[in-house]
């Protein structure tokens, strides 16, 4: 009895959950990490190798490594040199300095001036600059910081038969369940990158921070198949493309962590039950968010609107104060709904308040030196 009572309320609940209305909002955030007042940076090119492995189960006809040497050219035979201008740090760079550019928070130094300096003092260009040769490099191209990094990527894969079922017609015309066998070969790769900020000034590292990225979790979108090891390996997706998608991601989050960023959140909105309510509703989805908030106001100042109709909009409101930045209206909203109906999710969005004061303050600091 008590694991079906359990049951249904489960099922309540999901129901609940999927008739949440959630909307899109852009919030602006600080970089994760202290970075000081530098604002004109300049990118070295980050030292970068890569290394392949290959495994199968026991019971392949052949290894794995032979077939994909065999058939994919060059993928089976680098070596951790070669593997160095297969795919070269400079192509780290590049991703990295348009995203910075993309990101709009730094002057970032063109790339030919930077190899203009190198030349003309007989610097190495890699990431592996070291901390006095970095003073010496941002001083002559005017920077306030320079970004030293190195990484390596790697690429394994992963080969195995497996059993499925396909419906075919027999000799009758009938459809029947047939047992097949395939051959997948799953291409895994990893990335990890560590970055350094160096003031030019002092020498000092602002920051550094390892990051990591994989397609692991996505390993099937980049899987070859085929009747045997060797028609797997023809249909397996090339690994450059997955690599410097792989590269992308964590160059992603490293912006994050050096810079202001604008993300798009999810904020629950609350529906109500009357027409007023489901117009408002239709408002706000369309980011027609003072149409909205007009209806709102009405139902919350109307004495005779229904009390569940009045806790959804007066949380509404404070939605929409804190979707434009007043957040002291939008805590006192909150704090009415959850006075109104004693549901501790209002005080869950009063302390997300609380929260953004905090992340406010610290992007102002950033932003604008306040």
């Amino acid at each position: 009895m008590k694991t079906r009572i359990l049951l249904t309320a489960i099922f309540l609940m999901s129901i609940i959950a999927a008739c949440t209305t959630t909307i899109p909002v852009r919030v602006r955030k600080p970089a994760e990490l202290n970075v000081g007042a530098a604002r004109t940076i300049a990118v070295m090119d980050f030292d970068f190798s890569g290394s392949w492995d290959y495994s199968a189960d026991k019971k392949s006809k052949t290894t794995l490594r032979d077939v994909l040497t065999n058939v994919l050219s060059g993928a089976g035979t680098q070596s951790q040199n070669s593997s160095q201008k297969t795919y070269p740090g400079s192509n780290v760079s590049d991703q990295f300095v348009a995203k910075l550019v993309q990101n709009q928070y730094y002057t970032v130094i063109e790339r030919s001036k930077i190899e203009e300096i190198i030349k003309e003092q007989s610097f190495s260009l890699s990431g592996l600059v070291d901390q006095q040769q970095a003073v010496t490099i941002g001083n002559l191209l005017g920077a306030e910081a320079l970004i030293t990094g190195s990484g390596s990527y790697s690429i394994k894969d992963e080969g195995g038969w497996e059993t499925y079922k396909e419906k075919e017609k027999d000799k009758d015309g009938k459809k029947v369940e047939v047992e097949k066998k395939r051959y997948n070969i799953y291409r895994i790769v990893d990335v990890s990158l560590t970055f350094r900020i160096i003031d030019v000034t002092t020498g000092s590292i602002i920051a550094s921070k390892t990051n990591h990225g994989s397609n692991r979790s996505v390993k099937r979108s980049y899987m070859g198949t085929g009747k045997n090891e060797r028609a797997a390996a023809q249909s397996l997706p090339d690994w450059k493309p997955i690599v410097e998608r792989v590269v992308s991601n964590v160059l992603d989050l490293t912006v994050t962590q050096i810079a202001p960023h604008t993300v798009t959140e999810k904020r629950v909105i609350e529906e109500g039950d009357s027409n007023k309510m489901e117009r408002a509703l239709e408002y706000a989805k369309r980011d027609l968010w003072d149409e909205a908030r007009v209806i709102w106001l009405e139902v919350v100042d109307k004495k005779k609107s229904d009390k569940e109709d009045k806790i959804a909009a007066t949380y509404n409101l404070g939605l929409y104060y804190e979707v434009f930045g007043f957040l002291d209206d939008a805590e006192s909203y909150y704090q009415k709904a959850f006075k109104l109906s004693g549901d501790s999710k209002f005080l869950d969005a009063r302390a997300r308040i609380n929260r953004r004061r905090a992340e406010l303050r610290k992007l102002q600091q950033q932003e604008y030196g306040l």
